[in-house]
């Protein structure tokens, strides 16, 4: 009996607890989903980088906390102002958490919710780029500029804040006076054209393609080259980079070296330029006089540029002979030529009065312009034998009867102290064949005969009874290459040698 109740009882309490338990964790359950609900993330839900599909807020939450700390060891905000940049200071930097999972939307990537300092801001913009002077709503502006830029989540991240929204006050960055030729008309266009030009952020500015829009007539290449070179020596004073620039084949006299951006629209050379900053500038021209200024204004630059020329060379012209008909004698000065030049252009980048930097420019190199000399031809020679010299004008053996400057002698005329040089005048000339009978022989050749010692064949003017060598009756007794006269040797005998005669029997019949 006491065993049937202890197991009634123990059943009924048993139910009862199951009862409870089951309606205490339905009671929950209830709660959690009809009144106190449990968010969650659905698919491809991001912050950041980082994937938190399928999880509740919460839990969200807490794995962020530990990656906080670990950016904020590691990461790193860099911030550009025109010309310069430096690290903003993030160790007041503060991820709101909270709000980063509250605004997280399922299903997209989404970003932090960062918050800064504008007090940090302020005094990190005054001692980085004091340059500028900012207004507190730029401050405000900025600080909300670099929070978003750090939503999401990179440990590297960088920004730049000098875009045209600032209300930091405008200055003339550069300016550069050149003296020019420039005349009214078409000139004065291109000037009035210009100025006033803004050069937006980004932007490229080509010479030509401005031209393009403009209706010219009149203008030349070398006005436009001077307008050009005046905005080249502005620019080179900014940060802005040169695209396309060249030179002229002669040195400028009006523009400075170095400071040439020459225009050839026929041949297309432009004078290209790139703005790489965040804020647009403006290009203003004027001219008074002689002399033409071109100005650029826009923000500050944090850094100052200086442009120096250095290494300059001058290239001697060379000299460069040419001949021609109509040039009888002497010579004529075709170009008086021009000594060459090059340059070395630098860039000098400075903070406070201090070199940071030192860039090569350029190197601009003019050619020299020859010396041009034309001279009367000459006639073809053939190349003389060896040993042998052609005569200079003064110089002995020098024949100029053409009067073109150049020797008449050719390669075949000796000269003197030569084998076969002849001078029966003494002219100090070898006497050619229109002074020498085409039949005299020559000193060396057979037949020659100098009784007198004159150094020419003796005539039968000089000597017409005498036989020469080879011709008949020609006598060498003593072999001294002269025909034997009564007064050297014996005469000749000119009785005829007669053969003798023979008879039948052998006998000589005349002996």
């Amino acid at each position: 009996m006491n065993n049937k109740v202890f197991g009634i009882t123990f059943a009924a309490v048993l139910a009862s607890a199951l009862l409870f338990f089951g309606v205490a964790n339905a009671g929950a359950m209830a709660v959690d989903t009809w009144i106190f609900p449990t968010e969650e993330f659905s698919d491809n839900t991001y912050i950041g980088t980082t994937d938190v599909s399928n999880m509740e807020h919460e839990q969200a939450k807490q794995l962020f906390v530990g990656q906080v700390d670990s950016w904020s060891k590691t990461a790193e905000l860099q911030v550009t102002y025109q010309d310069a940049t430096a690290s903003y200071p993030l160790k007041n930097a503060e991820i709101l958490l909270d709000d980063t999972v509250r605004q997280a939307q399922s299903g997209t990537q989404n970003s932090f919710v960062f918050q800064l300092s504008p007090e940090t801001t302020r005094a990190f913009l005054k001692q980085q780029f004091p340059a500028a002077a900012f207004t507190e709503t730029d401050v405000e502006n900025i600080t909300t500029k670099l929070e978003t830029a750090l939503a999401d989540g990179q440990t590297q991240t960088r920004v730049a804040i000098s875009d045209d929204t600032l209300e930091v006050a405008r200055e003339m960055v550069s300016e550069a006076k050149i003296t020019h030729s420039l005349e009214d008309g078409d000139a004065m266009v291109v000037v009035n054209a210009l100025n006033g030009l803004e050069i937006a952020a980004g932007s490229s500015f080509s010479f030509l393609d401005f031209l393009g829009d403009l209706e010219l007539a009149n203008v030349t290449d070398s006005e436009l080259t001077q307008i050009a070179s005046s905005i080249y020596d502005a620019v080179l004073q900014t940060n802005f980079s040169i695209d396309e620039r060249s030179i002229g084949a002669v040195a400028p006299t009006a523009v400075p070296l170095g400071k040439e951006a020459a225009i050839n629209r026929p041949l297309g050379i432009d004078f290209v330029f790139t703005n790489p900053n965040n804020n647009t500038f403006t290009l203003n021209l004027s001219m008074e006089s002689d002399s033409l200024t071109a100005m650029i204004t826009g923000y500050p630059f944090n850094y100052e540029y200086e442009i120096m020329t250095s290494g300059e060379e001058k290239v001697e012209p060379r000299l460069v002979k040419q001949y021609s008909a109509f040039v009888t004698s002497g010579k004529a000065v075709e170009e008086e030529g021009r000594d060459g030049v090059r340059i070395n252009v630098l860039r000098s980048i400075r903070l406070d009065g201090k070199e940071l930097e030192l860039d090569p420019v350029s190197t601009d190199f003019y050619p020299p312009v020859h010396r041009i000399e034309i001279y009367p031809l000459t006639k073809k020679e053939t190349a003389p034998a060896a040993g042998a010299t052609v005569p200079l004008p003064g110089q002995p053996g020098f024949i100029d009867v053409n009067g073109d400057g150049v020797h008449d002698g050719t390669v075949a005329a000796p000269l003197p102290g030569q084998p076969g040089f002849v001078d029966a005048n003494g002219d100090g000339v070898h006497d050619s064949t229109s002074t020498i009978s085409p039949t005299t022989p020559l000193p060396g050749q057979p037949g020659f005969v100098d009784s007198n010692g004159d150094g020419v064949h003796d005539t039968p003017a000089t000597n017409p009874t005498t036989p020469q060598p080879g011709q008949p009756g020609f006598v060498d007794t003593n072999g001294d290459g002269v025909h034997d006269t009564p007064a050297t040797g014996t005469a000749p005998n000119t009785e005829e040698k007669k053969e003798p005669v023979y008879d039948k029997g052998g006998n000589r019949v005349n002996p």
